[in-house]
């Protein structure tokens, strides 16, 4: 018998290595792909607060909450208005958000804020607020949105009733 259960333990051994390496690349995977759920501070168009945890809306881009569009001429408040219309979407519902991996499997950028896609119910608010106008697509993440930004110019809703500078070159234009 003292052969017989050598030969168990050994096999036994043999088939708990790969298990426990599976385990491990499970766990790591899963640590990257954080959930983060509550009610949310919304801060602009793309940007919200849960619990001190400062979540950009992954693959978006909405207008800075200063930035101002045009229509006919005029001057109007789109980056107000993209926060007002996200926190609208939102309303008192809580919110789930699963983190988004970039640049070498780190959900966060380099200004250190959560990369996500997040739910409030069942709508999907970064694919929402593309589709509606509110942001267009972050194509240097994803171009999950391009569609929903295509039927929103198409449409003329949100920023794309007038003219507007894209927020990333707006923002540049204020680094000068």
């Amino acid at each position: 018998m003292g052969d017989d259960w050598t030969r168990f333990r050994t096999c036994l051994g043999a088939i708990k290595l790969p298990l426990a390496a599976a385990a491990v690349i499970a766990m790591s995977a899963s640590a990257s792909a954080e959930n983060i759920k509550g009610r949310p501070r919304v801060v602009d168009g793309d940007t919200i607060i849960i619990r001190k945890t400062r979540i950009w809306l992954y693959g978006i881009d909405a207008p800075e909450y200063k930035q101002e569009c045009s229509v006919d001429g005029r001057l109007w408040s789109c980056g107000m208005a993209a926060k007002t219309v996200l926190m609208q979407a939102i309303g008192h519902k809580r919110v789930n958000c699963v983190s988004k991996p970039m640049d070498g499997d780190k959900p966060t950028d380099r200004r250190q804020l959560v990369l996500a896609v997040c739910r409030a119910g069942s709508l999907n608010l970064n694919e929402w607020m593309v589709k509606k106008g509110w942001a267009v697509a972050f194509r240097r993440h994803t171009t999950d949105y391009v569609d929903a930004e295509q039927t929103a110019r198409r449409k003329r809703r949100g920023v794309w009733i007038g003219t507007f500078t894209p927020p990333s070159e707006w923002r540049r234009q204020r680094r000068k």
